[in-house]
């Protein structure tokens, strides 16, 4: 008497073949997972954090001796005289009270009309009235 059928010990056996070909390709692949890791020594994580603890202390030290030295009352801002007939946008920001829309503003109205023939033309640029135009005519030129 048999427990089962010539089919049924197919099946069997092809489910049981089928989970040794899946065990051994799981195998396989955590096998070659960590090739080509190689893991830190203590002494590397140390000799590490030294280097980094140098650096770090360094730079502390001479920002501190920088801060040290350098006052406000020695800093001047470097003022840049601007053609505005030939500035670009990124220039003409600099000038004060001018952004990005108003420079882009300057330049379309020189690309319609021309280059500016004095330096009161800029008041028929919107966004720029008299006392903006006051604080840039020392920064401006033609």
């Amino acid at each position: 008497m048999t427990l089962f059928t010539s089919q049924e010990k197919q099946v069997v056996l092809f489910l049981i073949c089928t989970l040794i070909l899946g065990y051994g390709i799981k195998l396989y692949k955590t096998s070659h997972f960590y090739d080509g890791f190689n893991s830190v020594s203590i002494e590397e994580k140390q000799n590490f954090m030294a280097v980094a603890n140098l650096a770090y202390e360094t730079e502390k030290k001479q920002s501190k001796n920088e801060s040290n030295s350098i006052k406000e009352k020695d800093y001047k801002q470097k003022e840049e005289i601007i053609n505005i007939n030939t500035a670009e946008k990124k220039e003409l920001i600099k000038l004060p009270k001018v952004g990005a829309v108003t420079a882009e503003r300057i330049i379309r109205h020189r690309d319609d009309y021309g280059q500016f023939k004095t330096i009161d033309d800029l008041l028929k640029v919107k966004g720029i009235g008299p006392k903006t135009l006051e604080k840039m005519k020392p920064l401006i030129t033609l």
